[in-house]
């Protein structure tokens, strides 16, 4: 390279933590010597941050060492200069789906087979299993930091349906998370008119958005057409809208453009969410700039799943392989919040997964070349802000606002990514809901925290 960065290292990770003594449910705390993250910014000045337990927010946010006296009863967490952040939101998920991977494997790899499989594995769920699966996924998800989850449901499975919208309302009751349910028609609606059917009966559910997948309908005048009625079920049922869109290599699947056309029609801005559009890859340059200019004229925001994309895109190319993501430094150049989902976890489509959207974010620095200290901060954003677009916002962590944040191990956003590391503690509606220890070996007899510089 030319140049290299003249920073170094941070020279004060903090030590390592086994899962010690916390605040119990209901008592306050204070968060002590936290690097608290800002948007856009790359340094982060220490600060203490005072959780009322009773109320589930936060009392008082002020430079380290600044509340002493006044958190006097307070449990004290130290962060011991580690960065602290909103939790993360997933904005792409498919809970029904969940950990039936092994049961059915995707042995091409290829999107095609990964519906076939589950077109039949749906016909024999019940209503327990998805519960089962799904809790278990979230758990997985919630111990990574993950407290916010966009679910798409398959229409045309009402047991999945109906699961989810279950598993919604417990898991609210319970402060382990909030999830936002997504009718989605995974086999089209125009296809059958059983599909339509499921479609229709799925927004009238009082779901938090309906879906669509243009470029699995059978026709280009159908696909516009299936979009026109979810945009009319939207406005119907007063819904958000996510769509499937252009999930597919192919240089001719533009759906996005009447997606954005339709949303800006109806001053949708903010309120339309188009997932994948890896098709956008593959479009020509003059091609691609209409696009990228429409989407944001329109208000749409666009979430990538580059763990699912890099794995399913480009079977159909000999040499060289695409590698199927959507243009997201582009988008991201042009001002764009982009999303970042995990999209799957050990499903029929994609084999692996443990809910780390850490990992996405790796896969995403690797796979679209965002491997600069400012790209990977700002993918690194996307998690902690961007991916909270659909929820209404990212947690804020300030006087007044509800506690919901993570506290890492680590004061380097660049180095969460690079160790995918859980974070020490995450935290929601001021109750400490999660905790992970700081995995330990040892080499030779010396106890080494792998990754470490420090």
């Amino acid at each position: 390279p030319a140049s290299r960065s003249s920073s170094s290292p941070p020279a004060s990770s903090p030590p390592l933590r086994g899962l010690c003594a916390l605040p119990n449910a209901g008592d306050a705390f204070v968060v002590k010597n936290a690097r608290v993250w800002v948007d856009d910014a790359t340094e982060y000045p220490l600060r203490d941050i005072l959780v009322c337990g009773e109320s589930g927010r936060i009392s008082s946010v002020a430079p380290a060492g600044a509340l002493e006296g006044s958190a006097d009863g307070a449990a004290a967490v130290d962060a011991k200069g580690a960065l602290v952040t909103p939790t993360y939101a997933d904005p792409h998920l498919h809970l029904d789906a969940v950990l039936l991977g092994k049961e059915w494997p995707n042995h091409s790899g290829t999107l095609v087979e990964g519906i076939a499989n589950w077109k039949v594995a749906k016909e024999s769920l019940t209503t327990d299993d998805v519960l089962s699966r799904a809790r278990k996924a979230l758990k997985w998800m919630v111990a990574c930091g993950t407290t916010r989850v966009r679910t798409h449901a398959d229409t045309s499975c009402p047991t999945g349906v109906e699961a989810l919208v279950s598993l919604k309302e417990t898991v609210a009751k319970e402060n382990l998370a909030r999830i936002q349910i997504v009718g989605f028609p995974q086999d089209g609606i125009l296809t059958t008119p059983a599909n339509k059917e499921g479609f229709l009966w799925a927004s009238g559910l009082g779901l938090d958005a309906i879906g669509g997948i243009p470029h699995l309908e059978r026709t280009r005048e159908e696909a516009t057409e299936s979009l026109r009625l979810v945009f009319e079920a939207a406005e119907t049922h007063g819904l958000m809208i996510d769509i499937h869109c252009d999930e597919t290599d192919d240089p001719h699947s533009r759906h996005i453009e009447t997606v954005c056309a339709f949303a800006e029609d109806r001053h949708m801005a903010g309120m339309v969410v188009a997932g994948h559009c890896t098709a956008l890859h593959s479009y020509n340059g003059p091609a691609a700039n209409k696009v990228i200019t429409a989407i944001g004229r329109a208000g749409v925001q666009i979430v990538t799943n580059p763990l699912d994309s890099i794995v399913l895109q480009g079977r159909f190319d000999d040499y060289p392989k695409r590698r199927g993501l959507t243009r997201v430094p582009e988008l991201l150049q042009a001002g764009y919040k982009v999303g970042l989902g995990h999209d799957s976890v050990v499903d029929p489509w994609y084999p692996l997964g443990v809910g780390n959207l850490l990992d996405a974010a790796f896969m995403l620095v690797h796979a679209c070349h965002l491997s600069g200290q400012e790209e990977m901060r700002r993918v690194f954003q996307m998690m902690v802000s961007d991916n909270h677009l659909p929820f209404g916002g990212a947690p804020k962590i300030e006087e007044g606002e509800k506690a919901e944040f993570l506290v890492h191990s680590q004061p380097d956003p660049v180095d969460i990514v690079r160790m995918r590391r859980r974070p020490w503690l995450v935290i929601k509606d001021g109750q400490i809901i999660a905790k992970n220890s700081i995995p330990q070996s040892n080499v030779m007899g010396e106890d080494i925290d792998v990754g470490n510089f420090s």
